[in-house]
């Protein structure tokens, strides 16, 4: 006999977690909003409008995120600088700033500015050892097959006895590189969720795109959500979370008018009704 399995706990995280996670699967945007505004520890709303307030990056609204990323940044740096590279690679992986966007306010770009600066603050000096500078995070953005590096691929540049290296978690070890024979990387104090994917991070902090967005999908606020094991910060409008929820990646995206054969696109617009055009 044949028989189907249905797994219905997850073992990466839990608790408010993943009471939200599986609203936004039910694409039940109340239940939703509901966890958000409960007030847990491992699930945070920071209700902001990036666009007409560009300053709330720098505003108090974020502090407790400027002071995880803060705590991670120091902690990360002191491992790297004693060649503690299981220390060094833990600390990356502590808290993670996802971006729908690369660009624009709610984007990598300036959201990995922001990170810069808020670790700059931190750090007397942060960054000014030249293009590998001890504690720099990476992300490798193209395969490498003779490196054995990966799309997606996250490191940090430790100090060793032979010098400076880049060190990649593989397994329960890492392994090391001269960063002169890397290609390919790009320094990640925030990455797309894209990026992200297959990935977990104890912390993960979203920036949640406008409701317009033709980004903002069902399936990226949970895929956003579910990379966090032990908490998640939403920042963004309300608006947002309930346009994400109700929004499956098809529908944004016409796939699937565009695979639709077309007598069944001609049959479909018959049913509706055809519309008199605006621009006769």
């Amino acid at each position: 006999m044949h028989g189907v399995v249905q797994l219905t706990h997850t073992w990466r995280f839990g608790g408010s977690i993943n009471e939200l996670a599986k609203a936004i699967r039910a694409a039940d945007p109340d239940a939703a909003i509901a966890v958000l505004r409960a007030g847990a520890n491992d699930v945070q709303f920071r209700e902001v409008d990036l666009e007409s307030d560009p300053t709330a990056a720098s505003s108090g609204l974020l502090a407790d995120m400027a002071a995880q990323v803060r705590r991670a940044g120091v902690d990360m740096l002191e491992a790297a600088r004693t060649g503690d590279i299981p220390g060094a690679l833990a600390a990356l992986d502590r808290h993670r700033l996802l971006c729908a966007h690369r660009r624009g306010p709610y984007g990598v770009l300036r959201w990995g500015f922001e990170v810069e600066r808020w670790l700059a603050e931190s750090i007397p000096g942060y960054g000014e050892e030249g293009e590998w500078y001890v504690g720099r995070p990476l992300l490798v953005t193209a395969n490498d097959y003779e490196m054995s590096l990966y799309n997606g691929d996250t490191g940090v540049i430790v100090e060793t006895p032979a010098g400076v290296r880049a060190a990649f978690a593989r397994g329960a070890g890492a392994r090391l590189y001269p960063p002169v024979r890397l290609d390919a990387v790009q320094t990640v104090h925030a990455m797309t969720v894209h990026r992200a994917q297959g990935s977990q991070f104890d912390t993960v902090s979203f920036v949640v795109p406008p409701p317009d967005s033709p980004l903002l999908t069902r399936e990226l606020l949970y895929t956003a959500v579910t990379r966090a094991r032990r908490q998640v910060n939403l920042i963004g409008s309300e608006d947002a979370i309930r346009r994400a929820v109700l929004r499956p990646a098809n529908r944004a995206s016409g796939l699937r008018n565009r695979l639709a054969p077309a007598g069944e696109l001609g049959e479909r617009r018959n049913q509706m009704g055809a519309s008199p055009s605006r621009h006769a």
